[in-house]
């Protein structure tokens, strides 16, 4: 396990208003999750139906949880009030669990259209709260329809999510082909350094990302002079991959990396 995990600010970090505890969060993985090495789908926890039932909804109330989604809802004001034209009036996120960011988002900017996606777990938890926005339940494993969203999003967000699912290229797709000529896609991809949980492991380090990105049609975007920014969270450090070659040498050892793209 990672000891004495801590939050800090990166050269590219944002200015949160909100305040971030610098407290150690205790329940994350840090060490290489035992199914890297051999594919088992029955063991990815994140492809159950029952994913955010009661065994597992509680980390949400853990503080560090909640002190990232403040930052996070920090870096999406930051990208709404950087796009000007065409303002954000609309958001798709995909893979949310319960929505918590979303209310931290609709706080500051209620006259947003906000629809969710995910399980119908995570939904009971949105409905029962009596969360802000729309949350819809699909499949979102390998593709999903589009049933009842708007055509199109300026903004759309998946935040450690497609490292979790079984054809992130269909997924990727699909996002593109909802969002219009001047629509953000905010993306947070997990360092590995702070052993997460993925599908496909190698897919997801910073370069093979990036070609992944660019042969879907997508391309880096500026919101406030940037289109990258680390997390408040740090990990152990390790050398980089051959992999990760264009991977900012502040950006090692941030827990995330939080990209901006928009339709090439």
């Amino acid at each position: 396990m990672l000891a004495n995990l801590r939050y800090r600010r990166t050269k590219r970090s944002i200015t949160v208003k909100r305040s971030i505890k610098r407290k150690q969060m205790n329940k994350f993985w840090t060490s290489r999750h035992a199914n890297d090495d051999k594919f088992a789908v029955d063991k990815f926890d994140t492809l159950h139906e029952n994913e955010w039932d009661e065994d597992s909804i509680g980390r949400m109330d853990e503080d560090g949880w909640k002190n990232r989604y403040n930052y996070e809802a920090a870096l999406i004001n930051h990208i709404i009030k950087a796009v000007e034209s065409p303002a954000i009036n609309s958001i798709l996120e995909l893979g949310p669990g319960p929505g918590l960011l979303s209310q931290i988002v609709l706080g500051d900017h209620p006259n947003i259209t906000y629809h969710l996606i995910d399980k119908k777990f995570a939904k009971k938890y949105f409905d029962d709260h009596n969360f802000k926005g729309e949350m819809f339940v699909k499949d979102l494993s390998i593709d999903f329809n589009t049933d009842g969203l708007l055509e199109s999003y300026d903004l759309v967000i998946t935040n450690d999510f497609l490292e979790h699912v079984l054809n992130p290229s269909i997924i990727l797709q699909r996002i593109r082909s909802l969002m219009h000529d001047d629509s953000r896609y905010l993306i947070s991809n997990p360092n590995w350094r702070m052993g997460h949980q993925y599908v496909y492991r190698g897919l997801f380090d910073f370069d093979n990302f990036m070609y992944m990105l660019r042969t879907h049609g997508f391309e880096p975007t500026n919101a406030g002079g940037s289109h990258i920014w680390g997390s408040p969270l740090v990990t152990a450090h390790h050398p980089k991959l051959d992999s990760e070659r264009t991977l900012p040498d502040n950006m090692i050892t941030s827990w995330n990396h939080y990209l901006l793209m928009k339709k090439d």
